[in-house]
């Protein structure tokens, strides 16, 4: 049986039922900027995230849970407006769930079976990319079928999960990976338990405090492997892009909000400092930011074989470097208590410096964009 769609009346009740969901679950345990949630407690959380609906469960039975119906445009918008909200919260966890559920999509999309284990909360994530960047304008050129010998050897090297490193993002209870590989010279999906993976724990990341990082790496006997399309890898990549910039505008909102409320409150000069000019300059550049990321994600609310890779790479070239900023600026409107852990701009800042260098980060955007549409 198809799932049903999601009707555009229940697209809002339902985002309205996440908010209440991160405002009285989520909330409570993320409240200190200075004292990460513990693994226990992101272990419950995540456990009523499943039970809510918001993490995918049953492939049987998807659902509107994240990216459980890429195809359906109010299913797509509801998985971005929900990611939105929950880093509006914390980005971290955000991140972790949108990782888990995009695992799951590509699980679904691959012809993975998973158990009952591997369907558990944060039991499965997904590596997007290789061990650095986006492969410079290789990978652009085997999406659009146009690889050449020496990008065959650029790819090679970039997804050889064996003799290289790749660094891992995620909650401490990962027990299960999905990534792209490449394998007896085609690329291909990996499947591995995290008892097959070489481990190597990294100290504390610049942000993302809620989340670990590791070097794994895995050879090419373990687990399941099955052969990629383009299509695939290029789904997987507009999911994980929009779900960065969802959870990077969910990050901007919260620091909006912080902002305002302090500049509302603190006195200065006999008067509250949002009367000052220089701060109200800061707010609305934070503003304007915010409205960019808004408008940019409406225009992507779109069937996903609707969406465009060029079009989300050139979203995050142009998006996170001004959340950044936002959130530089949300830190600056605290002065100097703004620069302490216990405040909170802080870690946001930190947050979305992190966001932005995921997955390639924005350096090689560039190049791929430029080999994209060469001729």
């Amino acid at each position: 049986m198809a799932p049903a769609l999601l009707a555009t009346d229940d697209l809002q009740p339902l985002l309205d039922e996440v908010t209440r969901f991160s405002t009285t679950e989520m909330a409570p345990i993320t409240q200190r900027p200075d004292l990460p949630a513990s693994a226990e407690a992101i272990s419950k959380l995540s456990q009523a995230a499943y039970d809510f609906g918001i993490l995918p469960g049953d492939d049987q039975n998807p659902g509107f849970a994240l990216w459980a119906q890429p195809e359906d445009a109010n299913a797509l918008a509801f998985s971005i407006g929900a990611l939105k909200q929950l880093a509006s919260v914390n980005a971290g966890i955000a991140l972790a769930w949108h990782r888990n559920a995009l695992a799951c999509f590509l699980a679904r999309s691959i012809g993975f079976r998973l158990n009952e284990t591997q369907q558990a909360p944060l039991a499965l994530t997904a590596i997007p990319t290789g061990h650095h960047g986006l492969a410079r304008g290789s990978l652009a050129r085997w999406l659009r079928r146009r690889v050449t010998d020496e990008d065959q050897s650029m790819l090679a090297d970039w997804l050889d999960r064996n003799t290289c490193n790749t660094p891992l993002t995620a909650p401490p209870q990962w027990q299960n990976l999905i990534w792209p590989v490449w394998h007896e010279g085609v690329m291909s999906w990996q499947l591995v338990h995290r008892s097959e993976i070489a481990i190597t724990p990294c100290r504390p990341q610049h942000g993302l405090d809620e989340l670990g990082t590791w070097q794994v790496s895995a050879g090419p006997a373990n687990g399941e492997i099955v052969g990629a399309t383009q299509q695939q890898v290029s789904s997987m990549l507009v999911l994980d892009a929009l779900g960065l910039l969802a959870i990077a505008a969910g990050t901007n909102q919260h620091g909006a909000a912080m902002a305002g409320e302090f500049a509302s409150l603190r006195r200065q000069g006999g008067r509250v400092i949002s009367q000052h000019a220089a701060v109200q300059t800061m707010l609305a550049k934070i503003q304007q930011a915010r409205w960019e990321a808004e408008m940019v994600l409406s225009g992507l609310t779109r069937p996903l074989s609707r969406l465009s890779l060029k079009e989300l790479m050139m979203a995050r070239q142009q998006l996170h470097p001004r959340l950044c900023m936002a959130a530089n600026l949300a830190m600056q409107v605290h002065g100097g208590i703004g620069y302490m852990q216990d405040c909170g701009p802080e870690k946001l800042l930190r947050d979305q410096n992190m966001l932005r260098f995921q997955s390639g980060g924005t350096r090689e955007i560039p190049l791929f964009i430029h080999a994209w549409g060469e001729i």
